[in-house]
């Protein structure tokens, strides 16, 4: 059986991976001509990290066991959390690919896929017979779009770049009012600085860094898939994983977990003959609509309501679950928090019947 994976990021390099590992041939098709380039990408990982691979000083540039989460007025909490790895990214994605390499994945740069055909895979000119598809191409995924799974996609314009300021400490700042979000996370010597938003991202990065004075060295933008309840990641021999599969936090942007997550998922269900569909739901629905009704809510707050929760949340139990908890696990947190204080159910109808109702998709 003849595998071929769109895309060379962590979701595709570590799907490949695993398939090749289990002695099927595997062959990787990147569009650009080297792998890990450019970055778009912000790199931090939550400690669940640790239950998917061993964090490696090979990509591993900087741990963090503290942030301050900042509300409108200039109140901020300062907590201890569980270890976050900041990761360069590139090298991360060597790591991978070289991975891949080894357990005999066959890897092609520069092959920009343009159309799939019976089976067969157009790239310009060049083509190439599979049996297997597996779609690992971003969040504009060319997979999802010739295979008609590319539907009613919501992104977030995410505008970042790495430099030097004038930042001792070495904390994650997040910014929750600021467009959907904005932070600065110390990497090894530098920053990455940026601003997520659905619109006028420049314009609020800019504001929000102009007194910053940033030394910057990396421009690092790109865009930001919003997960979807309703997306299909199969349709016959054609496979989503990662950002193309939307399969993403939407309070936070990251998606690296849950791409190495659902590398496995999809190479499990390539293996052993599953329905890709319902097993991805299994492990990952419940979670990532956690995140997606948070970020839903959370865009209708008024600075007065972040002062409230920021207010709240510098109390000493709810600093306990902020540094206690994994927000990869986030429905055992969130219970936590609602048990800690069941004030902040005012929030309660800044949420819509219509986006709870979606919720059902996991059914369908």
């Amino acid at each position: 059986m003849n595998i071929s994976v769109i895309g060379g990021g962590p979701a595709g390099s570590y799907c490949a991976y695993l398939l090749a590992k289990k002695g099927h041939k595997v062959e990787l098709f990147e569009r650009l001509n080297q792998i890990g380039n450019p970055v778009q990408c912000t790199g931090i990982l939550s400690d669940y990290f640790l239950k998917l691979m061993p964090p490696s000083k090979k990509f591993v540039i900087n741990k963090i066991n503290k942030t301050r989460i900042h509300a409108p007025n200039g109140e901020y909490i300062e907590t201890k959390i569980k270890t976050n790895y900041v990761i360069c990214r590139k090298k991360f994605d060597n790591f991978l690919i070289n991975k891949a390499k080894n357990a005999g994945v066959k890897i092609y740069l520069n092959h920009n896929l343009t159309n799939i055909k019976d089976n067969i895979l157009f790239f310009g000119e060049k083509k190439k017979k599979t049996n297997i598809i597996v779609g690992a191409d971003g969040p504009l995924s060319t997979v999802a779009k010739l295979s008609g799974l590319f539907v009613n996609r919501t992104f977030l314009v995410g505008t970042q770049v790495e430099g030097y300021i004038k930042k001792k400490d070495n904390i994650v700042d997040f910014f929750p009012y600021i467009g959907s979000y904005a932070w600065i996370v110390p990497t090894d010597n530098k920053h990455r600085i940026g601003v997520a938003s659905y619109k006028k991202s420049k314009k609020l990065f800019d504001e929000f860094t102009k007194n910053l004075k940033i030394k910057v060295t990396e421009h690092q933008s790109g865009i930001i898939p919003i997960f979807d309840p309703y997306i299909k990641v199969q349709k016959k021999n054609i496979f989503l994983v990662g950002d193309a599969a939307t399969l993403n936090k939407a309070t936070s942007g990251g998606g690296i977990n849950q791409s190495l997550i659902s590398a496995k998922i999809v190479s499990d269900c390539i293996i052993n003959n599953k329905n890709y569909n319902k097993e991805w739901k299994k492990q990952l629905f419940n979670k990532l609509y956690v995140h997606l009704i948070l970020h839903q809510t959370m865009s209708r707050f008024s600075d007065c309501d972040w002062n409230y929760l920021i207010k709240i949340f510098n109390e000493k139990k709810m600093k306990k679950i902020l540094r206690d908890e994994s927000r990869d696990l986030i429905i055992k947190m969130m219970i936590k928090i609602a048990l800690a204080k069941p004030q902040l159910f005012k929030f309660k109808n800044k949420i819509t019947f219509s986006e709870l109702k979606t919720y059902f998709a996991k059914y369908k």
